[in-house]
């Protein structure tokens, strides 16, 4: 069946499979994501619409899932381990039982040519990630429910999203992250959004340490995996910051043969580090927000001219796996006034967990955020 037949017979497949919504049941839904943080926001998104959401971690086993039961429509990742997207939809399309099923791609497709190849290898539409409210609400409305059970203007159920969202101080204040947007994401549900957060820290070290290990093996396939993984969740959660560089890197890892790949991973490397760092200095303002009342932290400039040789000494330390980094970073931290606070405190956490590598990447990234270029004692950068 050509694309355009599909998607036609796909809606009224849809309309007709679920008239079971007319009589006040949700569309049972599918979505599939190798990774937890991004089920969670789209169950999150889908349920408030009305969906009755059900995940799977790879094609394999939605495979098993779609072959058991009946589905009103399907959301999908396309870059899976196990089993991908597109593998999955080729399969369905090839069963004569599935072969109108709608199949929501979600991937962080970048051109009209990209998008147009998923649609000719079967998917019924694209939803980008980061994931767009609107977007999977739109897709929801058209694909599986039933004309006149939801329009453009819909609103969600309002048991699933709170009237007026608790928002915890602390995390209004997370430097590189746009947070509302998060929160908005996942419609308001602030609990929820704090334990992504805490989840989101824990990733980022995964993909550190994973990133670290494929260029040590000179893997580049695995780094950038590793990188389109961390982009797709980095995203959703709102850390925009980190999002834009994962976008650029993997954007000129794939096209560009002249890029120096080990500058741009070790600036990479920074980055993650830093928003961990952000992450793991807020944590405790996460799960217990601070007083209102709490006094603002100094504002002071930082002393440059001193602190560059501090910088310096403390990366020569690091360098050594020398535990004095940490006597050494915390005079280098006086002359930085109000600045980087988050960033610094990631380093300190780094030093104090003798993860040096994540020390020495986090120094790097906090001496360009300030312009200055580190120097260890010897000269060396």
């Amino acid at each position: 069946m050509d694309p355009a037949g599909r998607h036609f017979t796909a809606a009224l497949n849809a309309a007709r499979g679920l008239a079971m919504l007319q009589t006040g049941h949700a569309p049972r839904t599918l979505f599939i994501d190798d990774e937890s943080i991004n089920l969670e926001i789209a169950s999150e998104i889908l349920s408030a619409f009305g969906a009755s959401v059900e995940t799977a971690e790879n094609g394999l086993e939605a495979l098993r899932l779609i072959r058991t039961r009946p589905y009103a429509i399907v959301f999908s990742d396309v870059e899976m381990p196990v089993m991908d997207g597109a593998t999955l939809t080729h399969i369905l399309r090839n069963d004569n039982r599935f072969e109108t099923l709608p199949i929501i791609a979600c991937t962080a497709v970048s051109t009209e040519e990209q998008e147009a190849a998923l649609l000719a290898g079967g998917f019924t539409a694209v939803a980008r990630k980061p994931f767009d409210v609107s977007a999977l609400q739109a897709a929801l409305s058209r694909y599986a429910m039933p004309v006149g059970e939801t329009s453009a203007g819909a609103e969600p159920k309002a048991a699933n999203v709170p009237e007026e969202p608790r928002i915890l101080p602390g995390t209004l204040k997370l430097p590189g992250f746009a947070v509302r947007q998060g929160i908005d994401r996942v419609m308001g549900n602030m609990p929820l959004y704090v334990s992504l957060l805490l989840d989101f820290r824990r990733e980022l070290d995964e993909a550190d340490a994973a990133i670290r290990r494929s260029r040590q093996q000179g893997d580049l396939p695995a780094i950038l995996a590793t990188v389109h993984k961390l982009k797709g969740i980095s995203g959703n959660i709102g850390a925009t910051d980190l999002y834009e560089h994962l976008v650029e890197t993997e954007r000129r890892l794939r096209t560009d043969p002249a890029v120096d790949a080990e500058g741009l991973l070790d600036t990479l490397c920074g980055y993650v580090t830093t928003t961990s760092g952000i992450l793991a200095a807020t944590e405790q303002s996460l799960v217990s927000p601070p007083s209102p009342d709490a006094p603002e932290g100094d504002s002071e400039a930082p002393d440059l001219p001193r602190l560059q040789p501090a910088l310096g000494e403390c990366l020569r330390l690091v360098r050594e796996y020398n535990t004095a980094a940490r006597e050494a970073f915390d005079e280098a931290r006086r002359f930085l006034g109000g600045r980087c606070r988050a960033e610094a405190d990631g380093i300190g956490h780094a030093i104090d967990t003798f993860d040096f590598e994540k020390a020495e990447s986090g120094l790097i990234h906090l001496a360009s955020l300030l312009d200055l270029e580190p120097r260890e004692p010897n000269g060396l950068s």
